[in-house]
């Protein structure tokens, strides 16, 4: 037998399947099913250490990692395996790219590669001239694939309408009939779904709850009222990402996004723009705005927002104290100076009494009435972000544009973005506004029944508390060892005369 009739005695497979949406193996063990008899009748011994699948990993996308591809080049690169079968020569190379790294890393190894249209020696001119002639028909086809992909979505996107496929999203879907899918090589019927319609209660509490996030209530008070009244389409319980995805979803809006830009769509949103373009506004400051929104609130001027120790200005924690006599005991604590504490239930209803006397003050109603939000302001937003980006689309296509002056483009473009930030400013503070707003004229009864979050955030909005070490000894709740301080966002609480030594 010659050097060039040597049969490969380690083989490895390659299968590789494009896409599999619901991660199914069974077209890629197909294809090993297939490298295995392929590998009987050409007398090739398969290692079965070295078998190489890639499931819904495409070998056109550059930028797209193939585990399984990488390993088995660092198999015939430390020579584990002299051999390669694949179902066809497409499954493992896509682009030319890719050929010449499987050339570079196979030199001088006697590297063969089997399918069914024939075998391969790499170390051969003439058979890595023909390689290299299908790598490039194979590049050509899927670069006409995906033109002819991105001409269809180009159609539909001229109609209003997204690619087809996908879950039903939320809010929309109203069953049509149902159609036939094959589930474990058996045909099962499963619903059909019209995605521009509307599902009425689905879009209602989507709606409310945008409502109540914008109106001040904390994102976790709004995932608690979701699911004490729905489910998501997969019958799971509601969490902050799923709700925020769908809030910020363009869809919902009516809108169609592709290439960071927005097209209208066929469909009628669930929220008005303004109202989306709000929610975009509200998640970028949330972090600032609500930063307990992950849990729920147990007590009200705890942890970071909350109450201030005097001593450090360390934000104030709650742990039980008062022994086995008194179990349900919390005191507010501060665990780096160790010097202050007081009472919880006393401390709540002090700073929920001047909370109270605050909201239903002329002055805090008059503050709002000066700050209310232009109803139009959301719009205002939505106009000059299409503007910078019809601007930006110009300088970055000058050579294009050659009647587009580049220095007054440029000048424009800069302006927009600082008009869209005032806006975006003002648009933030409006969340805040909304809930001391709703909260004006409250009553003692009223203010215990609301939740514990909203609260919460209304008294940090309110003011600051600082808690200070009591001079008083027995029993009673000492009053003046706690500051209450309007406008907190004018600076730190200034330090009281004759702090204490540590």
């Amino acid at each position: 037998m010659t050097w060039n009739q040597r049969l490969p005695q380690r083989a490895g497979i390659y299968c590789r399947l494009s896409y599999a949406p619901d991660g199914s193996l069974e077209k890629v063990e197909r294809q090993e099913a297939d490298c295995r008899a392929l590998a009987d009748r050409l007398g090739w011994s398969v290692s079965e250490a070295h078998i190489f699948p890639d499931n819904s990993r495409s070998a056109w996308q550059r930028t797209r990692s193939r585990p399984q591809w990488d390993r088995m080049l660092r198999c015939i690169e430390g020579g584990e395996i002299d051999g390669v079968i694949v179902y066809h020569g497409d499954r493992l190379i896509r682009q030319p790219f890719d050929l010449e790294t499987l050339i570079g890393i196979s030199d001088s190894r006697g590297m063969r590669i089997a399918s069914p249209s024939g075998t391969r020696d790499l170390d051969s001119p003439d058979d890595r001239f023909i390689l290299r002639i299908e790598a490039a028909q194979a590049c050509r086809e899927s670069d006409n694939t995906s033109r002819r992909v991105k001409r269809a979505m180009d159609a539909r996107l001229e109609r209003g309408l997204t690619q087809l496929g996908g879950r039903r999203a939320f809010g929309y879907g109203v069953q049509i009939g149902t159609r036939t899918k094959v589930v474990d090589g058996q045909e099962v019927q499963v619903p059909r779904y019209d995605m521009e319609q509307q599902v009425p209660e689905e879009a209602s509490v989507l709606f409310q709850a945008g409502e109540r996030l914008l109106a001040g209530q904390p994102q976790a008070g709004v995932i608690r009222w979701m699911n004490a009244r729905s489910m998501t389409t997969e019958g799971n319980a509601w969490h902050a990402k799923t709700l925020r995805n769908l809030l910020l979803a363009p869809r919902n809006a009516g809108l169609i996004e592709r290439n960071g830009e927005y097209y209208e769509a066929a469909w009628d949103g669930i929220f008005p723009r303004e109202m989306w373009e709000s929610f975009r506004v509200y998640y970028e400051q949330s972090a600032e705005l609500w930063p307990a929104h992950t849990r729920e609130r147990r007590y009200l001027v705890s942890g970071v927002g909350g109450a201030q120790c005097w001593n450090d200005g360390s934000w104030l924690k709650v742990k039980p104290t008062g022994g086995k006599n008194r179990p349900d005991s919390r005191i507010y604590y501060c665990d780096v100076c160790r010097r202050v504490g007081r009472n919880v239930a006393h401390t709540e209803a002090y700073v929920s009494g001047r909370a109270i006397r605050v909201l239903n003050s002329p002055d805090l109603l008059a503050e709002l009435a000066s700050k209310a939000e232009s109803p139009d302001l959301a719009a205002e937003l939505s106009a000059l972000e299409r503007r910078r980006d019809t601007v930006r689309r110009q300088v970055e296509s000058l050579a294009d544009n050659p009647h587009v002056d580049a220095e007054l483009a440029l000048l424009g473009l800069a302006s927009l973005e600082q008009k869209i930030g005032t806006v975006r400013a003002r648009l933030g503070a409006s969340a805040e506004q909304k809930l001391l707003g709703r909260l004006v004229g409250i009553t003692p009864k009223e203010w215990e029944d609301t939740p514990m979050d909203i609260r919460a955030t209304a008294v940090r909005l309110l003011f600051g508390v600082v808690l200070m070490p009591t001079q008083r000894r027995g029993p009673g709740f000492d009053t003046d060892a706690i500051r209450v301080i309007r406008a907190r966002t004018d600076g730190p609480p200034p330090s009281p005369a004759g702090k204490a030594k540590r």
